[in-house]
């Protein structure tokens, strides 16, 4: 099972790529994933970040996830079948 297929919360999520350069840097855990956003609890706060703008890794690792190429219902991306990069 590769990290796109596993659920995110209470995972580590990093930006490391995105349109707007504020958001590139932000981590923090998830909490919560929809079909198109992404929450993380970053430094107390809680952050909503669109899956289409940004490219994340997950609990420091080296694959950079688009989360445009997965804004699927988190119970549809479990199950989906991703051809490896």
């Amino acid at each position: 099972m590769t990290e796109m297929n596993t659920t995110w919360i209470g995972q580590l999520l990093t930006v490391v790529d995105s349109p707007d350069p504020t958001l590139v840097g932000r981590s923090g855990n998830v909490i919560d994933e929809t079909q198109k956003t992404v929450t993380i609890v970053e430094n107390g706060h809680e952050r909503v970040l669109g899956k289409a703008s940004i490219q994340f890794t997950l609990n420091d690792g080296t694959t950079v996830l688009s989360g445009s190429s997965l804004r699927q219902r988190p119970e549809d991306r479990m199950s989906r079948n991703y051809k490896e990069a």
